[in-house]
């Protein structure tokens, strides 16, 4: 027999089995089901799915980091990167300094957090420093494992990032402090074109040149190389030759982002200059 809806004799309405005793289905408990109901109809509930929260101009969460001060003079940094990100695909920026010290991590990662954040775009930085690891540990990121571990060992990607609330950054580790070796170039080629698809700027925070290990990062793979340069502190013929190391591998350089620079004119006059 099917078990359709039956009329109780006051006219409630009700679907279920049928009781031996009465005739009559027997009555569920649908207590809480009916007050849900109406606690939706009078708009208790919120009923926007978290997908059409943008779509429908509300306000994200705010951001669990923001860039910081020195984030207004890297500004023009994504005007000048602006061109790379026209096509379909991501942009991979490396940034690398001649010397250690100069500043690296803390420009990628500012520079990162400007880009995902006033700049919209989705946005991966990739920790390339394997002996220091300083800005996936400011971003609370797993260091044990990286990305390219995750290839070797099969580990999901998704899960070896950590994703910055409020912001569309994440961070992950290339090579993770239990990784064995560094990258190959055939694996870190590939995992260069994958992320393409995935982000629309992928910075890498790059060991120093004269540690020797930066060449292993593929700078000819790169889409854009900035040089770092402690203002006041790398001779000017240490500049030139890293420049020339990098145009001589085959790399795109985009430019010098001069760290800790001292202005000696007083600000309320540079700012009118």
């Amino acid at each position: 027999m099917d078990i359709g809806t039956a009329a109780y004799p006051d006219g409630e309405f009700f679907t279920g089995g049928v009781s031996s005793a009465s005739g009559f289905p027997k009555r569920i408990a649908v207590t809480g089901v009916y007050e849900a109901l109406q606690r939706v109809r009078q708009g208790g509930y919120d009923r926007v799915l978290p997908g059409e929260r943008l779509a429908r101009g509300l306000e994200p969460p705010p951001p669990t980091r923001a860039p910081g001060p020195i984030a207004v003079e890297l500004t023009p940094l994504l005007s000048a990167v602006r061109p790379l990100l026209d096509g379909t695909k991501g942009a991979v920026l490396h940034f690398v300094a001649a010397a250690a010290g100069e500043g690296t991590s803390t420009i990628a990662r500012e520079f990162a957090l400007l880009a995902a954040t006033s700049g919209r775009r989705r946005t991966l930085l990739i920790d390339g420093v394997r002996r220091g690891l300083h800005s996936a540990r400011f971003f609370n990121c797993d260091t044990s494992r990286g990305l390219i571990d995750g290839i070797w060992i099969g580990y999901d990607e998704a899960d070896l990032r950590r994703a910055v609330p409020g912001t569309s950054l994440s961070v992950a580790c290339l090579v993770g402090e239990r990784g064995n070796a560094p990258a190959d170039a055939v694996t870190l080629s590939g995992l260069y074109e994958q992320l393409r698809d995935q982000f629309e700027l992928i910075i890498v925070d790059c060991p120093a040149m004269e540690s020797g290990e930066y060449s292993t990062l593929l700078p000819e793979e790169a889409d854009g190389i900035f040089l770092v340069i402690r203002a006041e502190g790398t001779r000017p013929a240490v500049i030139a030759h890293s420049k020339a190391l990098v145009e001589q591998g085959g790399g795109h350089f985009l430019g010098a982002v001069l760290n800790a620079r001292r202005n000696y004119i007083p600000s309320f006059l540079y700012r009118q200059l």
